[in-house]
This record gives C-alpha cells, sequence and structure tokens, in this order.
C-alpha cells in the first residue's frame, strides 16, 4: 500500500479515504464511539459525504487506542483481529461487519508468536516478571500502524455491557453463536493460522498477572467472592489447564459481552474480534451470562439458556453434564480474565462502572460454583 496509514482519528481526512476506499468523499464528520468500551482500540463514526449513490453514508473505523497502545501490540489484538476478517469471518455462520479496507504493518516476529509464546510459558516463575517487563517494553516501543474501516450497524440495537440484558436476549446471543461453535468444532484448520493462538498458550503468565493484581481485586470485589479469588490464587494456571484439555475446541470469539453485541429483530451481529481465540466454546458462554444476566436470576433460569444452547450446538462428543461442569470452570476463570491491572487505562466514568457491575453480576453466577469439583 502506497498510502501512509493514519494513526489518530484527525488523519482520516475525506481525502485519504477517497484514495484508500475508492470512493469519492467530498467531506467527513466523526464521532468518537465506544467510550468506557474499547479499552484498547480507539472506534470512530466516520459520516460521509458524497455525491456517488453508492457510497454508504457512514463507516466505522478502528485504530489502536494510544493509552493502552502497548498492551494491545504485546497481546497482538490488532493484527489478529484484521487476520480474522482477512481470513475467517465470511466462514463465520454468524453475522460480522463486512469491512472496506484494512491494512497493518507486518512483522516477521508475529508470525513466529506461537513458539514464542510456548516458550515463555515454560520459563521458571521467578523469570517471568523479568522476562514480561522486556516484552512490555519492546511492545511499546514499536511503531507498527493498524486500521481498519468496517460496515456501520448502528441501525440495529446495541447491546449495553451496562445494562445487562434479559433472558430473552441472552438466548438469542447464545442462539446465534451456537452456529459459529459448532461450524469449527474440532477443526484442524484452525490450527494452522499463525495468528489465532490456543487459549492455554500463556497460562503461567496470565496467572502470574492475576497473583500481581489480586491484592486489588480483593479491594473492590464483594465479600462472597473472596473464597474464589483465594481459590484462583492458588489454583487458577492448572485450572486453565484442565478445562483447556478436556473440553473439545473450536473458535471462540473471547470476548463476547454486550458491547459487542447488536440485535436485529431475531438475529445477532458480532463485534470486536480482538480476542478472538482456539479454546472450550463454553468459555463464550460463561464469559457472556457472568456479564450480562441480572444477579437475581435463578440457577433454574441459568440451566435452562445452558440447555438451550446446547441443544443447538448439536454436536455428538459433548454431553450436556460435562459443558455444565466445563460452565463453572471458565467463570471462574472469567474471573481471573477480568482482574484488575495496571497496564490498561480504564475510563473513570462508564468503564469502571461497567466492570462494577459485570463483577455483580458475576459474583451472583458464583454463587453456584463448587470449587471443590474444578480440578
Amino acid at each position: 500500500m502506497n498510502l501512509d496509514l493514519p494513526e489518530t482519528p484527525e488523519q482520516l481526512t475525506a481525502e485519504w479515504l477517497s484514495q484508500a476506499l475508492g470512493w469519492p468523499i467530498n467531506s467527513v464528520e466523526q464521532q468518537i464511539l465506544g467510550q468506557g468500551q474499547g479499552f484498547l482500540g480507539d472506534i470512530v463514526r466516520l459520516r460521509l459525504t458524497s455525491e456517488d449513490t453508492e457510497t454508504p453514508d457512514s463507516v466505522i473505523a478502528k485504530l489502536p487506542k494510544k493509552a493502552n497502545r502497548g498492551v494491545g501490540e504485546m497481546l497482538g489484538v490488532y493484527e489478529r483481529e484484521i487476520m480474522f476478517f482477512e481470513e475467517l469471518a465470511t466462514q463465520v455462520p454468524a453475522r460480522t461487519p463486512q469491512v472496506f479496507f484494512s491494512h497493518f504493518d507486518r512483522d516477521a516476529g508475529s508470525e513466529k508468536q506461537k513458539q514464542i509464546l510456548k516458550t515463555f510459558d515454560r520459563l521458571p516463575r521467578f523469570l517471568i516478571p523479568v522476562v514480561a517487563a522486556i516484552g512490555a517494553r519492546v511492545a511499546a516501543g514499536k511503531n507498527r500502524k493498524y486500521l481498519m474501516i468496517m460496515e456501520d450497524l448502528g441501525s440495529l440495537e446495541m447491546g449495553d455491557q451496562l445494562a445487562g440484558a434479559s433472558i430473552e436476549q441472552c438466548s438469542q446471543v447464545l442462539a446465534h453463536i451456537a452456529g459459529t461453535h459448532r461450524f469449527f468444532w474440532n477443526s484442524a484448520s484452525l490450527q494452522e493460522k499463525f495468528w489465532l493462538l490456543p487459549m492455554d498458550i500463556d497460562s503461567r503468565m496470565g496467572h502470574w498477572m492475576f497473583k500481581r493484581s489480586l491484592p486489588a481485586f480483593m479491594e473492590i470485589a464483594a465479600p462472597e467472592m473472596k473464597a474464589h479469588l483465594e481459590w484462583l490464587g492458588t489454583n487458577g494456571a492448572a485450572l486453565k489447564k484442565s478445562f483447556t484439555r478436556d473440553a473439545p475446541h473450536t473458535l471462540v470469539h473471547g470476548d463476547l459481552r454486550l458491547d459487542n453485541v447488536c440485535f436485529d429483530t431475531d438475529t445477532c451481529a458480532y463485534l470486536d474480534w480482538q480476542l478472538t481465540r482456539v479454546g472450550p466454546a463454553v468459555y463464550d458462554i460463561a464469559y457472556f451470562l457472568g456479564g450480562a444476566l441480572p444477579p437475581e436470576t435463578t440457577a433454574s433460569d441459568e440451566r435452562d439458556l445452558l440447555h438451550a444452547y446446547h441443544r443447538l450446538l448439536d454436536v455428538d462428543d459433548y454431553p450436556f453434564e460435562s459443558l455444565c461442569r466445563d460452565y463453572q470452570r471458565a467463570l471462574m476463570l472469567t474471573v481471573s480474565s477480568l482482574s484488575p491491572s495496571e497496564d490498561i487505562a480504564i475510563d473513570p466514568g462508564r468503564g469502571q462502572e461497567m466492570m462494577s457491575h459485570w463483577l455483580e453480576r458475576l459474583n451472583a453466577r458464583l454463587q453456584h460454583v463448587e470449587l471443590s469439583t474444578l480440578l
């Protein structure tokens, strides 16, 4: 690509967009979206003025968030989402936005990330903080550029992680993600993607990060959750290994929450595939329900949702009782993923309020988890 890739929303001018998209755009008006929603990327609605009737009225641009760029680079999220849309999105049975333009600076090291992470995860425990700090500095020092311009699904009803969802809406989300999970069930082709990592490839590093944040987490967690946090502090790495070893694998969205879902009558569209990985499908289910279900939802209603999802999943090698056990494991792993991090800047308004509601809902689901049965 001969064009310089924009690094800030201000650089997405009508002239640049016209050249990149091939549309005759006269002017562009910007609206920043996702305040307090997207932690690693900036999301911008671009309202376009054009004399060409084929040019859409608006599109969505995604580019790295400056405050968290180093973390996003270290996690590989920007490259991963672009590669997902380039290589897999058209195969996904669920609806995803159409991408009009995507580009990023290639990096030879990223194609070896599986080997690098496997080696890293075998390091002695005392070396993990040292190597993690070095990796963070290297990632922050890179100046790779990333940009996606995609279909604007603003005409659909956007989910709201802050507000939560009804049981009916949760059922709708699970029903349509089940088709994606089934389509990629035990698919060997997923293993061939350098950018699509196994969920457990960085278990020990993730556990180290969780333990580092545990004191801060204890301060904000409900008293009923503290036994779960203490259990995770001791058993978190082993839990993730056993969870990913025992359950069948598929394509996992990885960040399936209401802010990343659009509702359209009886269907759904799924956004933000930055955290997609290969792993147990039920992780998506626990991650979603743990953050969306009202705290007063009964265990019976929760089990009915799992039953409905399992019927639609329609696979022969995953009994319902196995799914239920793995669901409890995945709820605990969701706790790990939400632990406070000094490396990620969270919006002090909506972002922190959203996390508070998420933890409240998740805590209600955790009260039915039998810790003694997880390993």
